[in-house]
């Protein structure tokens, strides 16, 4: 019984750290992306427009 703290506090870190990784790395890295396909796609519509 005396692992069953140390893994539950293994797997809150973990959950933390997994959380922060979103939040700072993921979700800013695929804003970003989404900003750079949108440009292109209007940098691409334009000679058709014209």
């Amino acid at each position: 019984m005396r692992w069953a703290g140390m893994d539950t506090s293994l797997i809150i870190t973990g959950a933390f750290l997994g959380t922060g990784l979103l939040a700072y790395v993921v979700i800013p890295g695929l804003l970003v992306m989404w900003d750079r396909m949108l440009d292109h796609m209007e940098q691409s519509g334009e000679p058709e427009k014209k």
